[in-house]
């Protein structure tokens, strides 16, 4: 009997000396893949641990192309603010590489190669003055897993001809930019898209084309110039989140009627909207689970209004 337990206690241990083991390498290997290198010299101490690689703001950095290939397992790499003329083609080789922050650059296009980055998930092409948009997008166009696009601040006046390519794209970033008007008719390419963000693009209206967009859940229009929503955003029906922040010119009724009856709509955003009181067509959504009213003017407010919002 005692034989008997020696040798099941012996097995008990083996078992738990492999687990323990595999439980520290997954520790071990989550601690290796969420650590940010920011000194290139270090990452270049153990290339093939590095897995983020954050270079922003690093002017001095220059970084010769053949010093890429040692980072074959690099998800993210940021080279924000570099002013870099030309973005080293060997990038392109990243096979891993899912986000990808170029902005605050000095280039003009794209090189060839990134239409080889195939795990690419994300990329931020924000405050590009020099940058040939459409060059660059059609370089990245057919990259079957880009879902994120950033263009903010890269002085658009319209979208880019490119751009309506870019089919699968989940998410879209426009802020910042010239725009004023924009066509009614691009809109139909975004159909898989979830966030739109038009912010303080000074649209002096908001293309009903955006109403089309059946699987959007958030969108973006804080400080922009327009008087009302088209009535087209009455059909938003994944709507879950609008900002309509910093809106001076809109009509706060009117474009609240439109939404009213939106199936899930849940949060709003009505901050620095220069309110005096609370709109009346508020009070009838009634499903909203958030409502963001900071810094406008209402002094007081009357009792009467908030059993509306039981939720």
């Amino acid at each position: 009997m005692k034989n008997l337990l020696f040798i099941n206690l012996l097995f008990g241990c083996l078992y738990l000396l492999p687990f323990n083991q595999m439980n520290a390498q997954i520790i071990s290997d989550s601690s290796a893949v969420n650590k940010e290198y920011t000194s290139l010299e270090a990452a270049l101490e153990t290339p093939s641990l590095v897995y983020r690689l954050n270079l922003s703001n690093q002017n001095s950095t220059i970084v010769p192309d053949s010093t890429w290939a040692k980072f074959q397992n690099l998800e993210y790499l940021s080279l924000k603010n570099h002013h870099l003329k030309e973005i080293p083609s060997e990038i392109g080789n990243l096979k891993n590489l899912k986000v990808l922050d170029l902005s605050g650059n000095d280039f003009k296009m794209l090189p060839q190669s990134f239409s080889k980055l195939e795990s690419l998930r994300e990329i931020y092409l924000n405050d590009e003055n020099e940058m040939d948009v459409n060059q660059s997008l059609s370089t990245i166009r057919d990259l079957p897993n880009l879902r994120i696009l950033h263009l903010e601040n890269d002085n658009l006046e319209s979208i880019p001809t490119s751009l309506l390519n870019l089919t699968k794209l989940e998410a879209l970033y426009l802020d910042s930019n010239r725009f004023n008007t924009l066509s009614d008719n691009n809109w139909s390419s975004f159909e898989n898209l979830e966030y739109l963000s038009l912010k303080n693009d000074h649209l002096k209206e908001i293309p009903s084309g955006i109403g089309n967009l059946k699987n959007l859940k958030i969108l973006d229009l804080s400080g922009n110039d327009f008087k009302m929503l088209p009535q087209s955003f009455s059909g938003l029906e994944s709507l879950r989140e609008i900002y309509l922040n910093d809106e001076i010119e809109m009509d706060v009724n009117q474009s609240l009627t439109i939404i009213k009856d939106l199936p899930n709509l849940r949060i709003l955003h009505l901050e620095n909207d220069n309110l005096e009181s609370i709109p009346t067509s508020l009070l009838n959504l009634t499903k909203l689970e958030a409502l963001y009213l900071d810094s406008n003017r209402f002094n007081t407010l009357s009792d009467n209004n908030w059993s509306k919002f039981e939720k």
